[in-house]
């Protein structure tokens, strides 16, 4: 029983602290970080390093494939400058693997012991210190966990059956690799694996090539998660997905063939390099594991070219992307603040253009629309966040009185076009429970379409967009008993509003410079 407890709780102990190590560093990669990120991918070394201190930050190549995801999601960075990010993410995650390979109880005793000072006397800078302070905490418990582990490890291997089954699987290294790639397929984390391979060698449950499987398991096992729980991304994020995919298997496989070599040829490659770079088998094996992810991201790195080819083959931009992304406005614009207005109205035509189509999707024997509803108006939003980015930037430049009241005149202007799309949404979503309201949805489409069309003609539309508060009633007292009060209220109010937001809209162009 007191092995047991010996193991369990230095198994808890070592989870607990992984889990707090991941969580708190990554809370330290927040926006802030992802901006200063995003600025050192400019150019592929400096991504490179950007990716050693993202990777080295999170401890997860799952973390930081995310995390590129959604930069480049929020437009921060493209798929062509995340990749030496991810590539070079990997060596950052060896720094715990080698960290860990050290004698831990002193360190794991005074890390403790440091972090329960500093929060008992309140040192952590008003809270600002927390994550990292925790991330310590979560450092020493690792470590006290790795200790009890071994600890019980070794007196496992003095039981009978634990000293027959270990010398019965000392000739079978390839099953060392299955059970590293189900296990971190498990955990999410080739860096938890490799770590515990390294505890059980020095316990002398596992020989040191059956220890260096695990770990080349553990590698493509970690692709192969972040391929797993990636499931619901779609378009261009997915190709950050699939290189993280390709690189492990890139790594894990090529020192697989180089291993298998060294077996079939008789001629020692790995070991003795490992041996001539430490004495101590558990810093070997650490550096095995910082060696494979060096190499693959060597490797990868001038494959980049091919690979991104590849990936915008396999998975192309999706048509949300494509709806959500800008097409007028880029940085080098803001250099002219009156040509970057211009951008800016052009680009607000563009999303003025779509307003009809988000009553195409429920009009009978309208043409296919492009996107579910849903997903239309979530791209008008993304660019919508575009363009008032780009007027905050425009206006931090202290432009001239003229340039000032257009760009404040466009702001006001997006915040209309924001909220018609809005109204015409509702009212879109509002027609498939009320068929009765069909003459509405189609009278809507047809002032949309002329705004967009026959912008010129504005006096036609200030009259048509004219006072509709008596129709209004009218139409409510009409289909009073054919729809419930409450969805008739809320299909008419809509309409309503975005008649009135339309003629907004109209006035405040007709201010326009001419």
């Amino acid at each position: 029983m007191e092995l047991f407890a010996t193991l369990l709780g230095g198994l808890g102990l070592f989870f607990i602290g992984i889990k707090a190590i991941g969580q708190n560093l990554q809370s330290l990669a927040g926006p802030r970080m992802r901006r200063i990120i995003a600025r050192m991918t400019d150019a592929p070394a400096s991504g490179a390093a950007a990716g050693l201190l993202l990777g080295a930050l999170t401890q997860s190549s799952n973390a930081v494939t995310f995390i590129a995801a959604s930069m480049q999601a929020s437009g921060l960075v493209t798929a062509r400058r995340a990749l030496p990010v991810l590539a070079w993410a990997n060596p950052g995650t060896a720094a715990l693997v080698l960290v860990a390979s050290f004698d831990l109880r002193l360190a794991a005793l005074l890390l403790l012991g440091v972090a329960g000072c500093v929060a008992y006397f309140n040192l952590d800078g008003g809270g600002r210190w927390r994550a990292a302070l925790q991330a310590v905490v979560g450092l020493g418990l690792l470590f006290l966990g790795l200790v009890l582990l071994k600890s019980g490890a070794s007196t496992l291997r003095d039981v009978p059956l634990v000293a027959e089954l270990v010398a019965f699987a000392a000739g079978l290294e390839a099953a060392g690799f299955v059970v590293g790639l189900a296990v971190t397929l498990l955990t999410q984390s080739s860096s938890t694996v490799s770590i515990l391979a390294i505890a059980l060698h020095e316990a002398g449950l596992l020989s040191f090539g059956q220890a260096m499987m695990l770990i080349l398991g553990a590698s493509a096992g970690s692709g192969l998660a972040t391929y797993a729980i990636a499931g619901g991304l779609r378009g261009t994020q997915r190709q950050l997905v699939l290189y993280q995919l390709w690189f492990k298997l890139l790594g894990a496989l090529t020192f697989l063939v180089v291993h298998v070599a060294e077996v079939l040829l008789g001629i020692a490659l790995l070991q003795p390099l490992l041996a001539t770079l430490a004495d101590d088998p558990g810093m070997q094996l650490a550096l095995f594991f910082a060696l494979v992810q060096l190499v693959s991201a060597a490797l990868a790195t001038p494959l980049n070219g091919l690979a991104l080819r590849l990936l915008q083959w396999r998975a192309p931009e999706s048509p949300a992307e494509s709806m959500a992304r800008p097409q007028y406005l880029y940085d080098r614009a803001l250099d002219d603040a009156d040509s970057a207005l211009g951008l800016v109205q052009r680009e607000q035509d563009r999303i003025a253009a779509r307003l009809p189509l988000l009553l195409d999707a429920v009009r009978n024997d309208a043409p296919a629309t492009p996107l579910p509803l849903r997903d239309m108006s979530d791209a008008s939003a993304a660019v919508e966040a575009a363009i008032t980015q780009f007027l905050l930037r425009v206006l931090a430049q202290s432009p001239a009185r003229e340039t000032l009241a257009e760009a404040v005149r466009l702001q006001a202007r997006l915040r209309l076009l924001r909220d018609l799309r809005l109204a015409v949404l509702e009212l879109a979503r509002i027609a498939p429970e009320a068929p009765a309201i069909s003459a509405l949805v189609e009278a809507l489409h047809l002032l949309l379409g002329q705004a967009v069309a026959d912008a010129d003609d504005r006096a036609t539309l200030l009259t048509l967009t004219e006072d509709r508060a008596a129709l209004m009633r009218r139409l409510r007292a009409t289909h009073a008993d054919a729809l419930p009060p409450d969805l008739l209220h809320r299909a008419t109010a809509a309409f309503e509003r975005a008649v009135w937001l339309l003629r907004s809209l109209l006035l405040l162009d007709a201010e326009a410079p001419r």
